[in-house]
């Protein structure tokens, strides 16, 4: 890991696997990326990691948090030909100049989808933050790869906490779907 200016440092959230990589064996590999300069991460299974890392490399973050738009992003996936995809969910009003920036800095960007959101749909910071979290470490895969305890543990509330902000989230997101139908 190398010396960081902290105002280009973006923290990820990440949950890394491997079929052929051992999870020991992956944490020594990511501490050898130059861009990394700080993780906090844990072995979840002999070939998964999940945890925070901080890296002064990521282009894209740096223009999202930059844009001052009000933004939230979403769970970034990578596809089989190494495209990174990325769901934000931000104020309309910045979108132009977000994109200029992106167009500014040569990165090649599609755009899937653009919804409103009524203010009568949209969650609560601490909504966000739980959903946010349950998603990226696996409560809503089948089989679930983390429990509500787990997920309470993660976040840092308790466990019935954890589940009346999901219901809550989840109460919003469902009537926000069916309302648009």
């Amino acid at each position: 890991m190398k010396p960081h200016d902290h105002d280009s440092d973006v923290t990820h959230f990440v949950e890394i696997t491997s079929e052929r990589v051992h999870a020991e064996e992956l944490k020594k590999e990511l501490r050898k990326c130059l861009d990394v300069v700080e993780s906090d991460i844990a072995a979840v299974g002999p070939s998964r990691l999940v945890g925070a890392v901080t890296s002064n490399d990521c282009l894209v973050c740096s223009l999202i948090m930059h844009s001052q738009t009000g933004y939230f992003i979403g769970p970034a996936a990578t596809t089989n030909d190494c495209q990174m995809t990325y769901k934000l969910f931000m104020n309309g009003e910045g979108l132009p100049s977000f994109l200029q920036s992106l167009h500014e800095k040569g990165i090649v960007y599609k755009i899937a989808e653009i919804a409103k959101m009524s203010a009568t749909r949209a969650l609560t910071s601490k909504q966000e933050r739980v959903l946010k979290s349950a998603l990226e470490l696996g409560y809503y895969d089948y089989p679930k790869r983390v429990s509500t305890e787990e997920l309470s543990k993660a976040v840092g509330l308790a466990p019935s906490t954890i589940s009346e902000i999901l219901r809550r989230a989840e109460k919003r997101i469902i009537s926000g779907y069916f309302e648009k139908s």
